[in-house]
């Protein structure tokens, strides 16, 4: 096993997700032991590195300073949010968008800075990222202008996630969750843009000029990160983080390559 995981060393390009992979929370800012030098390591073996995350409440600009803050030497190239892809995305297969925006202000500022128009009453795109201040005027008014006609698009897949905001940590509902929420009152579908969906994944591969076959995916979470990997071929190893998980009992889909516990263990098997 530790040989045929060793070969792993002669692919182009791991991709990392950020919370339970890199670091518990991005909120608070402290990495996971060993991931600064296993990222260290990867780069001395002339490996890439991609940073793939379905966050959305942060601008790409704030999860890179985050990132950053814990001394990882990440360049913007390198970080890819599900906001920061759902905003390419939009602009390049929309013509005239005009959105209107259930999320923290991460994803909102990403759409004003790709010049996107962010409306509220004339939206022709409902966006939906993770808002722990959402209101049920917001999601109302998401939920009529969906119901006039606009596209329902989610960054992300996440139920619920863990964080800090003010003073209150614990877990907070997920982007998929609020567009859940709109999908059931109109009867409308959504348009998913985030892991485990493709699009994410393929532009990591477009802009890195690699192939499925060269790629490693790295994450905690086996219906996103696992089942996107695998969705594509990409070779797949979960983090459990001390989870008991009996991998033999994972359907096909979301089964990983590799398991391990941590970015420490994953080190040691390959370093």
């Amino acid at each position: 096993m530790v040989y045929v995981m060793k070969d792993l060393l002669n692919k182009q390009v791991f991709l990392l997700d950020i919370e339970g992979v890199i670091c518990e929370s991005i909120d608070k800012e402290i990495s996971l032991p060993f991931v600064q030098k296993f990222i260290s390591s990867l780069k001395s073996n002339n490996i890439r590195i991609a940073i793939v995350t379905n966050i959305s409440r942060n601008p790409k600009a704030t999860v890179l300073e985050k990132l950053r803050s814990m001394d990882l030497l990440i360049q913007p190239d390198e970080l890819y949010t599900s906001g920061s892809t759902t905003t390419q995305i939009i602009k390049e297969t929309y013509n005239d968008p005009k959105c209107f925006v259930i999320s923290e202000w991460g994803l909102k500022k990403d759409l004003e800075d790709a010049g996107i128009y962010v409306s509220n009453d004339d939206a022709n795109i409902v966006v939906v990222g993770a808002n722990r201040n959402l209101t049920y005027r917001e999601l109302n008014h998401a939920m009529r202008l969906v119901l006039n006609g606009a596209e329902l698009i989610c960054s992300g897949t996440t139920q619920f996630f863990k964080g800090t905001h003010h003073s209150d940590t614990g877990y907070f509902l997920g982007e998929s969750a609020i567009a859940q929420a709109i999908s059931h009152a109109t009867g409308k579908s959504i348009r998913y843009i985030g892991k485990p969906y493709p699009e994410i994944f393929n532009q990591v591969l477009s802009d890195f000029n690699v192939t499925n076959n060269e790629s490693v995916m790295i994450g905690d979470t086996l219906n996103s990160d696992i089942r996107g990997a695998n969705s594509l071929g990409i070779t797949s190893i979960l983090t459990t983080n001390d989870r008991i998980i009996d991998i033999n009992s994972i359907p096909n889909k979301d089964r990983p390559n590799y398991s391990v516990k941590n970015i420490k263990e994953l080190y040691d098997k390959l370093f």
